[in-house]
């Protein structure tokens, strides 16, 4: 997916490197809303402020969640299909689960 950047917010990577702290400072400010970061002319990196970054996080599991329960729905909604349960996927897929100790029983 192709992205539109600003001049102002593409740097070199050598220029990052140099002046780091001030990226991150300004950043923080919210003087930038993002830094591009280009190595050979390509685009290497964008750097952006944590609560961006959880945000966006948030958006990815909202989707992921969203396709998830499309999935089911369109498969719920098939006639004559029979459930099957996770041991006999696990077996016929030949797979299997390791448990973990119950944290609760380590006090």
């Amino acid at each position: 997916m192709a992205v539109a950047y600003k001049k102002e917010e593409i740097l070199s990577a050598s220029r990052v490197a140099w002046s780091f702290g001030k990226v991150l400072t300004d950043l923080k400010a919210q003087h930038r809303r993002r830094v591009v970061v280009l190595k050979n002319n390509q685009v290497e990196a964008v750097i952006v402020p944590v609560d961006d970054y959880e945000k966006m996080a948030e958006a990815l599991d909202l989707l992921e969640h969203m396709e998830i329960h499309r999935l089911v729905t369109q498969r719920a909604r098939k006639k004559g299909k029979k459930p099957v349960s996770l041991e006999s996927l696990l077996k016929e897929q030949r797979l299997a689960i390791e448990r973990r100790p119950d944290c609760r029983s380590r006090r």
